[in-house]
């Protein structure tokens, strides 16, 4: 299947995870989080606000400020299209709608911070491969962010587990991940040619 197609169905698995659920399992992927030990240290990360199919990240977001750590989120930058930058965040009840389908954001007057003072990137997709294959809805945005990281920060895919699959087509620009997080458990990837991510149930 090309991109479209599988976006199609990727979709609709998401969609048929049961809504009533989604906050428990938000809650069980932010264990999971805390349970891989460099993002239990990690001092700054990145999140997203999720829309209301998007598995849920505002659990997460308390657990980290419950820990002391920061807590950023994406915020589109005026007049550079396709460029985000990432922004500290104290009250998620403060975030107003962003320009790219009213996802939500920092507004405009709060500081964004140094990238490259990230530590960690929690990354949405509508699906990954066990290979760290990410399929995102299109627009480039998290691409072009993370090809300004170094390496060393930590890019985690954060997906339900209907939504992982065994190999996803990719483009020379696509930038993948190093795990992925599901309500099932922690999933490491590796290259390629390897054999790909392994599920680890850790609590």
């Amino acid at each position: 299947m090309d991109k479209r197609e599988w976006r199609r169905l990727l979709r609709e698995r998401r969609r048929a995870v049961d809504a009533a659920a989604r906050g428990l399992l938000g809650e069980r992927m932010a264990a999971h989080f805390f349970s891989v030990p460099e993002l239990a240290a990690a001092r700054t990360v990145l999140l997203y606000a999720a829309t209301a199919a998007e598995a849920p990240t505002e659990p997460l977001a308390r657990r980290l400020r419950a820990a002391g750590r920061t807590v950023c989120l994406p915020r589109l930058v005026p007049g550079r299209p396709g460029e985000m930058e990432a922004v500290p965040v104290l009250d998620w009840e403060a975030l107003v709608p962003g320009p790219f389908q009213g996802i939500l954001e920092p507004p405009p007057e709060w500081p964004a911070i140094d990238p490259q003072r990230l530590d960690a990137v929690v990354v949405p997709g509508l699906g990954f491969d066990r290979a760290g294959r990410r399929l995102g809805q299109g627009g480039g945005y998290y691409d072009r962010l993370l090809a300004r990281l170094p390496r060393r920060v930590l890019r985690v895919g954060w997906a339900y587990a209907v939504q992982v699959v065994d190999a996803l087509p990719a483009d020379p620009h696509d930038q993948g991940v190093d795990m992925v997080i599901t309500e099932d458990g922690v999933l490491t990837c590796v290259e390629e040619h390897d054999s790909g991510c392994g599920v680890h149930e850790r609590e």
